[in-house]
């Protein structure tokens, strides 16, 4: 499964996608904290571990509807625009974290993710393991550091320009 520098790209990606944000965007103190919004969103799922239940119900697509409707009830008392478009932003930057485990390899049991909680308690992982595990086993020493910058820098060759490419649109798209 990704690292939180992974989850964090592509949360921001996925917030900036629905909320419109780009790189050359006027407001910039609320364009920062929106981005630190999505940023912390795409990992959060994560922190599950503290508790010792990773990917379960917080790596599910009601989990995500959840944080859409947090975010709505906030953003309507303090976010003038589109109180909607934020809190489906989101949501779409925390469901990024779900995508990114599924496409992650999985190297601890229960194989996957639950998904589909609250629908379905089963766990689901996809044939296509794009990004790599990242290792916990801290006391491997090199073989550990050698896995995870190897598992990061996958994730930061298939994530920057992804990143990357969507600031550079809505950057256009803004200009006009």
């Amino acid at each position: 499964m990704p690292s939180p520098v992974g989850h964090v790209l592509a949360g921001v990606a996925a917030g900036c996608i629905v909320a419109g944000l780009s790189h050359g965007d006027r407001k910039v103190p609320a364009t920062t904290r929106r981005v630190a919004v999505f940023a912390a969103l795409g990992a959060a799922p994560d922190l599950d571990l503290l508790v010792g239940m990773h990917s379960g119900p917080t790596h599910s697509v009601g989990a995500a509807a959840m944080v859409g409707v947090a975010a709505y009830l906030v953003a309507r008392r303090r976010v003038a625009a589109s109180p909607v478009l934020f809190a489906v932003a989101c949501a779409a930057a925390y469901a990024s974290h779900i995508l990114l485990d599924w496409l992650g390899t999985d190297a601890s049991p229960p194989l996957g993710i639950m998904a589909l909680w609250p629908f379905s308690r089963s766990y689901f992982e996809s044939d296509l393991h794009l990004f790599m595990a990242i290792s916990r086993r801290y006391y491997q020493g090199w073989v550990f550091v050698r896995q995870n910058l190897l598992a990061l820098a996958r994730e930061l060759l298939i994530l920057v320009p992804l990143l990357m490419s969507i600031l550079y649109v809505r950057s256009r798209s803004s200009r006009r």
